[in-house]
């Protein structure tokens, strides 16, 4: 016997004999069913327990966060877990697969479509290589800021144009999404530069991008020179001189370290920059009302917390809030973060919105459009106008 067999065997020994052989076999099928060795953590103790008793048991693939990365990101995943076990009385219980030892980023999405897994969370960017309608959000310059688009989550309108068309398409339930807004982040090459507040500054940049047309567009539309790059080699690539900046949102970059490579963050706020948790539809469907409800609660709910938890994190933990920490990342690293006012974000906007770059983006109009059956950017300014200036404003969307 191995000694990856031995600390197996103890462990279900040990479970079995504290919470009951039926809790034990979830435990070491679970094991094996996530590939990874159980232990003796309180965490899977408490989840084996809770699973044994539950008539739904459900794996949530929630890609790359950790409890240390979530303090910057504040997706609010393992809250949305609690929420949906109180609220359905522990009849439903779910196995939290983090650290990307189920999925990807790139590759969430594809195993709930298959129902290897039942949930998973990833920012739509990452996800439109396997469900290409999960941009449909992402227009450069369609939104103002990320309150915005949370309150177009909670809106009707976004079962017409987002939920039901990735319902249809893909099989899958869009639940809720947390985040900010995408900023372009220099690396160390532009330390000692004056603050970049104008698209001069970004011209000729080697820009890391997500594997994304729309992004791709966006930095061509800004004369930057865009490179697909896997997020894990961000790191390296800026250190190198392989990119000389990133398109990404604040806490993603603090939140994977990237803080300690960049120089600047221009605040264009061109794109929502999210993590979205979603849902098989076939697994969805397949459950009572109750349960149903359950889920919907839990993420109305924690769309709400995980919007206030991103702001707490900006200014204790990441540095771009208005008040910001002593000790937060962006403070600690000396990133200059350029605040741009509303004319010099228009000024960026008038070069690479989607009006302005209407060919560049016409391939990408048109495949979304034959996705939904309408003019999807076109149908999106009109709900973004709705929505435009106000706070906050949590609706049931499913109501």
């Amino acid at each position: 016997m191995s000694q990856i067999e031995k600390l197996q065997s103890r462990a279900t020994v040990d479970i079995a004999r504290r919470h009951g052989l039926k809790a034990a076999l979830f435990a070491s099928a679970s094991g094996i069913v996530g590939g990874i060795v159980p232990g003796l953590s309180d965490f899977l103790i408490r989840d084996a327990k809770a699973q044994a008793k539950a008539k739904y048991r459900l794996r949530f693939g929630a890609s790359v966060l950790t409890p240390s990365n979530e303090l910057h990101l504040r997706s609010g995943l393992y809250d949305f877990v609690k929420r949906v076990e109180e609220k359905s009385g522990g009849e439903v219980a779910i196995q939290i697969i983090d650290k990307s030892q189920a999925c990807s980023e790139t590759t969430c999405g594809e195993r709930v479509i298959n129902n290897v897994l039942e949930i998973g969370s990833s920012s739509p960017q990452n996800l439109g290589s396997v469900m290409p309608y999960s941009i449909a959000l992402d227009w450069p310059f369609l939104w103002n800021d990320r309150t915005e688009y949370v309150n177009f989550l909670y809106s009707k309108d976004s079962n017409r144009l987002y939920r039901d068309v990735m319902r249809k398409a893909y099989g899958i339930v869009p639940l809720y999404g947390s985040g900010e807004m995408r900023n372009v982040m220099m690396g160390l090459k532009y330390s000692g530069r004056p603050a970049i507040v104008s698209p001069a500054g970004l011209q000729g940049a080697k820009i890391r991008i997500t594997n994304s047309e729309m992004i791709s567009n966006f930095a061509q539309s800004m004369k930057m020179n865009p490179i697909p790059l896997a997020w894990t080699e961000l790191l390296e690539g800026l250190k190198s001189g392989v990119v000389d900046a990133a398109e990404t949102w604040p806490a993603a970059a603090t939140g994977f370290g990237m803080h300690s490579v960049l120089s600047q963050d221009v605040a264009v706020e061109f794109s929502p920059g999210f993590e979205m948790v979603f849902i098989s539809a076939s697994v969805f469907d397949r459950f009572p009302d109750k349960i149903k409800l359950a889920f919907l609660e839990a993420a109305y709910e924690t769309q709400k917390s995980a919007y206030e938890g991103v702001a707490a994190a900006q200014n204790a933990v990441v540095g771009n809030g208005k008040n910001p920490a002593p000790d937060s990342a962006y403070v600690k690293s000396s990133i200059k973060h350029s605040r741009l006012t509303q004319a010099q974000r228009a000024e960026f906007s008038a070069i690479a919105s989607v009006e302005a770059n209407a060919q560049l983006y016409s391939a990408t109009r048109k495949k979304l459009d034959d996705i939904a059956g309408l003019d999807v950017y076109g149908a999106m300014k009109q709900a973004q106008g709705k929505l435009a200036g106000k706070p906050l404003q949590p609706v049931k969307w499913w109501a």
